[in-house]
């Protein structure tokens, strides 16, 4: 934890007249280019949808990740000037649902969808092993600019960082939905890299105060379903959050970033309370359509409150599945 508040304490001088707005997406990532990817709506739970809904990109490719993150953040810039009727939905399926992911990503170039509001604090968690220039975008609906804020950091400042700021009062004086993407790439700005981890990302009151959960526990490091073995987790939460889910992610190594992919989730009943930790809770080891989820698996944990902000976690420690 020293290197975090190390951390903190070097960025958050400047932080301020760093968060800048940015009008024009880069020319790397106006780049035209196919890759495996696609845009992916997040499943309604009461099967809405529709030409309104944010939708996440699908990212499973370091170099079209930064095309299809630059392009999709672009086209909801052009879209958070267009007001409708139907804005509303998104903000009651986000302050239902909680912080939208897609079920695939590069954890290097990938996007989120949350609630923001002017003057809320923001928080980025995260680690790298090599030089990298990370930049984070906030699109917000009804806000014409791509915030951005992009800091390299050099060999002498690889480790752990806490990135924490209060978001302009241009998002204005009520909650709205934003589209966020973090990206990670070498210092050419052209490729992602391998190192980069995101652990919290998160926004509003509740999520912020160092980070809203951490000491997020994963165990044990291999379990076998043959055996009946299973994994155990638990969180810690500094907030009260009313929601709360725990995701399990199958992760795959890669030149280019990370890949997580969606395997299952369970919700905390009753959400979490302030200042205290979860129960351990069991995972047997096994995807929604309860067939065996072989590889190397993460937690992930989403938290959030109708109103007052959300948090994600992921843990740092992984539990590898075999038959």
């Amino acid at each position: 934890m020293a290197n975090v508040n190390e951390g903190q304490r070097r960025f958050r001088g400047y932080l301020a007249w760093l968060l800048t707005a940015a009008l024009a997406v880069s020319p790397v990532l106006q780049a035209s280019t196919t890759g495996d990817y696609d845009d992916y709506q997040p499943p309604s739970r009461d099967g809405g949808g529709g030409d309104n809904d944010w939708r996440v990109p699908a990212i499973v490719a370091g170099a079209a990740a930064l095309v299809l993150v630059g392009s999709w953040l672009h086209r909801r810039s052009e879209a958070a000037q267009r007001s409708t009727e139907d804005d509303g939905d998104v903000i009651d399926r986000l302050q239902r649902n909680g912080p939208e992911f897609a079920p695939q990503y590069n954890t290097s170039a990938f996007a989120a969808v949350g609630v923001v509001r002017g003057d809320w604090p923001f928080v980025l968690d995260f680690a790298h092993e090599q030089p990298v220039i990370v930049t984070l975008r906030i699109s917000a609906q009804d806000v014409p600019e791509i915030y951005t804020l992009r800091i390299p950091f050099a060999a002498d400042d690889v480790g752990r960082h806490l990135l924490q700021f209060r978001l302009p009062s241009a998002f204005g004086d009520s909650e709205r939905p934003a589209a966020i993407a973090v990206t990670a790439t070498d210092m050419s700005g052209e490729r992602t890299v391998s190192s980069f981890r995101v652990y919290a990302l998160g926004c509003g009151p509740r999520a912020v105060g160092s980070v809203a959960i951490e000491e997020v526990s994963f165990l044990p490091r291999r379990i076998r379903t043959q055996a009946s073995e299973q994994a155990s987790y638990r969180f810690f939460s500094h907030s009260e959050f009313p929601q709360a889910v725990a995701e399990i992610m199958r992760v795959e190594p890669a030149d280019d970033g990370e890949r997580q992919f969606f395997v299952n989730e369970e919700p905390i009943d009753g959400g979490v309370a302030a200042g205290r930790s979860i129960d351990p809770q069991q995972w047997d080891g096994r995807d929604e359509s309860q067939s065996v989820s072989t590889g190397t698996h993460r937690l992930k944990v989403r938290a959030w409150a109708p109103t007052g902000g959300w948090v994600t976690a992921w843990s740092d420690s992984q539990v590898s599945v075999a038959p």
